[in-house]
């Protein structure tokens, strides 16, 4: 059984579970990846297409940039300061802003805001998600108009998902191992400590498939599920309980060496 038949056939066919106690855990290890793979993917994908979306509401107010001077790594603009300039809402109700304050009067976002934030030294970017600053030193001696800031975003969302999908790859891997090994715990009870920790982490670990496959589609079908937490944990230790009772109850097969 490959990983991928695995993938689509665990959700309905508790069978599987059966079989896949009994593989190397190698095997389980690939699988575990391949989890890891779909939410990064997922996650990347959301967070790109909701930077894009900021992107194109700020690009038709580039134009109305003021001129910036970056030097030594610290910034000055030909403007009244704190600038501010308000671009709208977003769908989660976000004020969306471009600042400019290299005077220090204004030291960070408002609560509700989020967009851009020119500082002395310092660019932050702050969406939804997070915040991030990055020092004027990584820019070069120079002017800032519109133009630039222009080619600056189209290079910056070029790059931005592969540095994404790399940061998620090692945070998902490091999440869905500690929810594997606590579900080892909730497959232990199912299989009334008839199965090795080895087969109790690999039922942990295919466990996992329908509540990571939920939480990387709901996203995309505009689906909000309060505590979803909740619901994520609650499918993970179904499937750990009821796939250790399967495994538990089911001879092994001859060929359960070569999965």
């Amino acid at each position: 059984m490959s990983h991928l038949e695995a993938l689509s056939r665990v959700s309905f066919d508790l069978g599987v579970f059966a079989r896949v106690a009994k593989q190397r855990t190698r095997r389980t290890l690939v699988y575990l990846f391949l989890l890891v793979a779909i939410s990064a993917a997922s996650t990347t994908t959301l967070w790109t297409l909701k930077l894009r979306d900021v992107v194109r509401q700020l690009d038709p107010h580039l134009d109305e940039i003021p001129t910036i001077t970056i030097k030594n790594g610290r910034a000055s603009a030909d403007v009244e300061q704190p600038w501010i300039k308000r671009l709208g809402r977003d769908d989660s109700g976000k004020q969306m802003v471009a600042i400019i304050d290299t005077t220090g009067v204004r030291q960070d976002f408002e609560e509700d805001e989020i967009g851009v934030f020119l500082k002395r030294t310092v660019l932050s970017v702050k969406t939804n998600d997070k915040q991030q600053e990055i020092p004027l030193t990584r820019f070069p001696d120079g002017t800032v108009g519109p133009d630039v800031v222009r080619a600056f975003i189209a290079r910056w969302m070029r790059v931005v998902p592969f540095y994404l999908a790399a940061i998620l790859c090692g945070w998902y891997l490091f999440v869905k191992s500690m929810q594997a090994f606590l579900l080892v715990l909730a497959a232990l009870i199912g299989s009334r400590s008839r199965l090795s920790f080895g087969s109790l982490f690999n039922i942990a670990v295919y466990a996992l498939t329908p509540a990571v496959i939920l939480d990387a589609a709901l996203p995309f079908v505009k689906l909000h599920v309060p505590l979803f937490w909740m619901l994520y944990f609650a499918v993970a230790i179904a499937y750990a309980v009821l796939g250790a009772q399967r495994a538990s109850a089911t001879p092994p097969s001859d060929d359960t060496a070569a999965l």
